[in-house]
């Protein structure tokens, strides 16, 4: 009996390992596992009419053109974050 009972653990074991178990993922895995996340977010300090705005300023003299081409960058900026 002891060798029947043996050879049905032995089986059994042969069988569990050879059943491919289901791996589970928390919330840590699936974001390891997705593909790269990226940006388009640009720096404002990169953009031309900041850029502009601050050679202007440092002349001395700043348009009133690239005055208000600063104020609609910003306005569009606050307008993206307040939505």
């Amino acid at each position: 009996m002891a060798k029947d009972r043996d050879n049905l653990m032995a089986l059994l074991e042969r069988l569990e390992e050879s059943i491919p178990q289901p791996r589970r993922q928390d919330a840590i895995d699936a974001i390891l596992a997705s593909d790269p996340r990226s940006t388009g977010v640009r720096s404002l300090r990169d953009h031309e009419v900041v850029q502009k705005f601050r050679r202007e300023l440092s002349d001395g003299l700043i348009r009133v053109d690239t005055a208000n081409k600063l104020l609609g960058l910003i306005r569009t900026v606050v307008e993206a974050a307040m939505k």
